[in-house]
């Protein structure tokens, strides 16, 4: 009896051990498929990285650009000043004159202060010194 009964402790060990290396190789196989998709997952979002990167860099360089082309506006605007007179002056060049009440005269002068709303001002359009 003792021989049988040491044969069956010893398949059964066997089988124990058997089945404690299956399940080894499918923990093994689980993590290898697990870490194939993070080295995708990694890769993709390496890509995602380099491209966003990419679209910083040229976003950046558009804005530097951009910057650049509004400080050479404003430098000409600044370097150029009006030929001649002023630019209060070079707008009322053309007008007609207009009698504007001092501030010590009193409004009790109905025609000049309706002369005064009613005279106009030359278009913006026709303006050197209003940039539209």
């Amino acid at each position: 009896m003792a021989k049988t009964l040491n044969a069956q402790q010893t398949a059964t060990a066997q089988d124990e051990a058997k089945k404690q290396r299956k399940k080894q190789a499918k923990r093994e196989a689980k993590l290898m498929l697990e870490l194939e998709e993070a080295r995708k997952d990694l890769q993709r979002a390496e890509q995602k990285f380099s491209k966003a990167q990419s679209n910083l860099e040229a976003s950046r360089s558009r804005l530097h650009e951009i910057e650049e082309q509004l400080a050479q506006i404003r430098n000409r605007h600044t370097e150029e000043p009006p030929v001649g007179t002023t630019p209060v002056e070079q707008s009322y060049e053309h007008s007609e004159e207009i009698r504007v009440p001092d501030q010590g005269e009193s409004y009790t002068d109905r025609e000049t202060v309706e002369e005064l709303h009613q005279s106009s001002l030359p278009p913006v359009e026709g303006r050197s010194d209003i940039v539209t």
